[in-house]
């Protein structure tokens, strides 16, 4: 595997461990790089761009609390709250008080934010077949069921 030289790793039946771990973050950096890299001309980072998946498939039409946009993406109360300003700030979400408690602010996406969405979409799916070219749906079928479990 000559990924995985580059972090001074030769495989062996004894470093199995390092080998799966260091090539699951070999394929992250790398794809981590390619959806940034696609992402940057929608002036969007991977972050913002979770976010607005999350809030548009899982809120829908309701909205979702911040805190439970934080618990879906893992991150931080001081992290989200940072994030959902900035995608506020662009328009691509909304902050609506939740009826029956004003002290909740529900996070929905705006039109903006759904067309910016159904607009990258397309090339996001080829950005991941591009990624996926080498292997084929058997090999990538097993990867994920390992990777899951």
């Amino acid at each position: 595997m000559e990924p995985l030289r580059r972090f001074g790793i030769e495989l062996s039946k004894e470093n199995y461990r390092e080998a799966a771990i260091y090539g699951l973050a070999s394929i992250y950096l790398q794809s981590y790089k390619e959806f940034s890299d696609y992402l940057k001309p929608y002036d969007l980072t991977l972050a913002k761009f979770n976010a607005l998946m999350v809030i548009e498939h899982q809120g829908k039409e309701k909205g979702l609390s911040q805190i439970e946009i934080g618990k879906l993406l893992i991150v931080t109360a001081s992290n989200i709250t940072r994030l959902i300003d900035k995608l506020e700030k662009e328009k691509l979400i909304e902050r609506v008080s939740q009826k029956g408690d004003r002290r909740i602010n529900l996070v929905r996406i705006t039109q903006k934010g759904t067309d910016l969405l159904e607009e990258i979409w397309p090339g996001y799916c080829a950005k991941i077949k591009e990624l996926t070219t080498h292997m084929n749906k058997k090999e990538l079928s097993r990867i994920s069921g390992l990777i899951l479990k």
